[in-house]
């Protein structure tokens, strides 16, 4: 293969009649004739050892690529690693207009290849991916411009290495018909967003596609002043019409039935309220500059602060009637959320503060009692219940420690509480280790050392020793020797690994779940989190 600085040798490498710049709608085909192979295919049984291309180029040179394409494929079967038959193979298939197969042989071609069929692999790509993208532009207007771009791509590689003027004029052309797509587009969606049947959502969603494609236009072609302006255009359109719409949702005076996890009250509907802050913030993203949008989204912010603070003390105040601890804590675990999600907003709303401080005192006060309870029931329950119980006292404790470090009284409870559990779990650790002797299972032995580990490492947890360390080291052993012969006896037998029984699974399972609390952490609120703006209006289908 001879190869020119900057450009192919058409002589060595002619040139085919696939179609002519104009019919090919702009695009140079040069390059695109067959290569000579330069080595022979594998030995065969019969027939030649070398394909002879030049009545290939012919076939397709007068328009019959589809006979070329037959015989390049059945050369493939022979030599499916040849580099330059894989090239001659989509050159054919580029032809006949079969380019997913023409895209696939060049993908391969450029794996296997030298640098410089690579750099004519990459222009071929380039030709047939703009070919791709003309075909879909009817059905699917997104995939042409994901072709368009694949297409520039492969020129802008090829022309890092080289200035080959054939492949600037196709990266040009290309560009240029991506760039007018684009604006074009964009100028629909901006005047379909003017139809008056459109509800807010469609003329949003049309606002937002005319920008991102503007936008699109400006980083390909940054020079473009159509692009510019346009971008600049559909920019402050779309920054009022989400601050016009942010702003309504945000002087909501709708009342909402709680939903189906929610405290059974009314409120304001603070959702909508926050919908409308995101809103105005996206506005504000879009044009930083416009101090009517900063001052509207200040207000929408206050106004979602109050809302999640009036929340905030509607829970509170129903908190007394609720008959089970379980709900006690969930509805002021809520209660604490909406206090802190007002404050996210608004860090300095007096009243947001002073209803957290609150759900603090009464959250810490409420799990001193549900601890002092608990503390009390494990001084008449066995063994294994005990060690429950203290577990998720000392856990309730430091939690109202953490809500209330001013108060002096849970220290002590901790600690005490904690040296009870400690005790309780070293007797729990030593009755497990204990031998049942023969009338014991395998099953049921693995279960009770498993129970045995759990508690001496939940004791290694809370009060390191050497002695705990020694325990768990030859629980360990037991229960690795153990779990061998289980493992043998159920291969001997053709049988899945038996598991322990109910009794068992119930006493390792209370281990398991020592520590739990009652109730579960608030769940973290993350707007926006799945893509670049706050609003669902502006991430609604897009794919981050």
């Amino acid at each position: 293969m001879n190869l020119k600085q900057g450009s192919m040798n058409r002589d060595a490498f002619p040139m085919t009649a696939l179609k002519s710049p104009r019919a090919c709608g702009g695009l140079t085909a040069v390059g695109a004739g067959l290569l000579g192979l330069g080595f022979g295919f594998a030995a065969a049984a019969a027939g030649p050892a070398r394909l002879d291309l030049a009545p290939l180029q012919s076939l397709i040179t007068n328009g019959q690529p589809a006979q070329a394409l037959q015989q390049l494929a059945a050369a493939l079967e022979r030599d499916p690693e040849n580099a330059r038959l894989l090239y001659n193979h989509a050159v054919a298939a580029y032809a006949a207009e079969r380019y997913d197969e023409a895209l696939l042989s060049l993908d391969r071609a450029e794996t296997l290849g030298n640098a410089a069929l690579v750099r004519r692999v990459k222009f071929q790509q380039g030709n047939t991916e703009y070919r791709v993208g003309l075909a879909a532009r009817k059905a699917n207007l997104e995939e042409t411009i994901a072709r368009w771009r694949d297409a520039i791509r492969h020129y802008a590689d090829v022309l890092k290495e080289s200035d080959d003027a054939e492949t600037a004029a196709n990266f040009d052309f290309v560009r240029q018909q991506l760039l007018r797509l684009l604006l074009d587009e964009a100028a629909k969606n901006l005047a379909e967003a003017l139809k008056p049947a459109l509800t807010l959502g469609q003329k949003l969603e049309q606002l937002r596609n005319g920008f991102e494609k503007f936008q699109q236009a400006k980083e390909l072609v940054p020079e473009s002043q159509e692009a510019q302006q346009g971008e600049q255009n559909a920019r402050d359109q779309l920054a009022n019409a989400l601050a016009k719409e942010g702003t309504r949702k945000s002087l909501t005076t709708r009342m909402v039935n709680p939903g189906r996890f929610e405290a059974p009250i009314p409120r304001l509907d603070y959702k909508e309220i926050e919908e409308g802050v995101a809103m105005l913030e996206d506005a504000q993203q879009l044009k930083p500059e416009a101090q009517d949008i900063a001052a509207m989204m200040e207000q929408a912010k206050d106004r979602l602060a109050d809302a999640l603070t009036q929340h905030a003390q509607n829970l509170i105040q129903m908190e007394p009637n609720m008959p089970w601890p379980k709900e006690r804590l969930a509805v002021l675990r809520m209660a604490k959320e909406k206090a802190q999600e007002a404050l996210d907003k608004r860090p300095q709303h007096e009243r947001a503060q002073q209803t957290l401080d609150e759900a603090n005192r009464r959250l810490a006060k409420l799990m001193e009692e549900l601890a002092d309870h608990l503390a009390q029931q494990a001084e008449v329950s066995n063994l294994e219940q005990e060690t429950q119980q203290l577990t998720q006292a000392l856990d309730f404790y430091q939690q109202s420690q953490e809500l209330q470090p001013e108060n002096k009284n849970i220290p002590p409870k901790a600690q005490r509480t904690q040296q009870k559990l400690e005790q309780a779990l070293d007797k729990l650790a030593d009755k497990l280790m204990q031998d049942q002797g023969d009338k014991e299972s395998m099953e049921a032995k693995a279960a009770r050392l498993e129970g045995a580990e759990q508690a001496l490492n939940q004791l290694q947890g809370l009060n390191p020793s050497e002695q705990t360390g020694k325990k768990a080291d030859q629980v360990g052993q037991q229960l690795e020797g153990l779990r061998g012969e289980l493992a043998q006896k159920a291969s001997q037998e053709g049988k899945s690994q038996p598991q322990p029984g109910p009794g068992q699974q119930q006493l390792a399972q209370q281990m398991q779940n020592a520590g739990v609390p009652m109730d579960a952490p608030p769940k973290v609120n993350t707007p926006g989190a799945k893509g670049q703006y706050q609003s669902s209006a502006m991430n609604k289908g897009q794919d981050y």
